[in-house]
């Protein structure tokens, strides 16, 4: 080929310019990528149509760290179970748009430690729920040793990071998002590995518009917990703590904060003890000239 020749001369101007070279890729290798490209979003469409919609994505986070006693751990998962079997909290689990939210229990400890989950169950008539409530009772059975999940530090950051990947791998699509964290301590540096901390959870959980709320249980160690959890635990608009003074007292507090979270009435006095969600709302013709979101102080 003569150095004066046409191909010679493009080719050595490429040569000298990578990125115009790689910029002129055969249009089948453009191709396959833009393929590739709507492929993904089409799974990720075809995931949100397949999805199940629920008025509420609600996980339990209960502390099943070093500190939990095997009394402490069945007050927890008894005083739970009592609540949903109450009929009130029947009646409010069915009082959305929908009439079901989907609900999963997550124990957590140490980040070290292996978190047990019960998996995602649809609440939507008395049997589903009644069938949670006894799935809940029983919990201990489940966990890798006799009560709780034994040993480590208060990972409440790790927590609740595990507890929003959860609600992000089910199969439901719900109008809200919300972690309920329990507790009886405050945060501590992780025994045996890196983990993701409060600070870091709490941006996980604005990223991902999910709502943590807080169940802070005052004990002789720590008899100023809810305020550490109002300031360092919950997060998302409307977010709220309901304090239990002691583990007897778990179950009236965690009544109450079931009744909170799962309720859709309106506020239409300044002292109701509800709030709706914006979102949940804006599927509701007939409420949107309402101002509906209200924060618990």
């Amino acid at each position: 080929m003569r150095l004066d020749s046409a191909p010679f001369q493009v080719s050595a101007f490429l040569a000298r310019c990578p990125r115009l070279r790689l910029s002129l890729r055969p249009p089948w290798r453009v191709a396959g990528w833009i393929a590739a490209v709507c492929f993904l979003l089409w799974c990720i469409s075809l995931q949100q149509v397949l999805a199940e919609e629920v008025d509420l994505e609600l996980v339990l986070a209960m502390d099943g760290s070093g500190s939990i006693s095997e009394s402490e751990y069945i007050f927890q998962l008894e005083g739970t179970a009592r609540a949903f079997e109450d009929p009130a909290i029947r009646t409010a689990i069915r009082s959305g748009p929908l009439g079901r939210i989907a609900v999963s229990v997550v124990i957590w400890s140490d980040a070290a430690f292996q978190k047990a989950h019960s998996g995602w169950y649809l609440l939507q008539d008395d049997a589903s729920i009644v069938a949670f409530a006894n799935r809940i009772r029983n919990f201990h059975q489940h966990t890798g040793r006799k009560f709780g999940i034994g040993g480590g530090g208060t990972g409440i950051g790790e927590g609740i990071r595990y507890s929003i990947n959860e609600i992000n791998s089910n199969a439901y699509f719900g109008l809200r998002r919300v972690v309920d964290v329990s507790g009886d301590g405050v945060e501590t540096d992780p025994w045996f590995q890196k983990a993701v901390m409060l600070p870091q959870a709490r941006q996980i959980a604005a990223n991902e518009n999910v709502v943590v709320n807080g169940l802070p249980i005052l004990n002789r160690d720590f008899p100023h917990l809810d305020g550490y959890y109002r300031a360092e635990v919950i997060s998302g608009p409307g977010a709220f703590v309901v304090v239990a003074d002691g583990f007897e007292d778990f179950g009236r507090a965690i009544h109450e904060k079931l009744w909170r979270e799962v309720s859709y009435k309106v506020a239409a006095y300044e002292d109701a003890p509800f709030f709706v969600h914006t979102a949940a709302v804006d599927s509701i013709p007939q409420l949107t000239n309402l101002s509906t979101t209200r924060k618990f102080r």
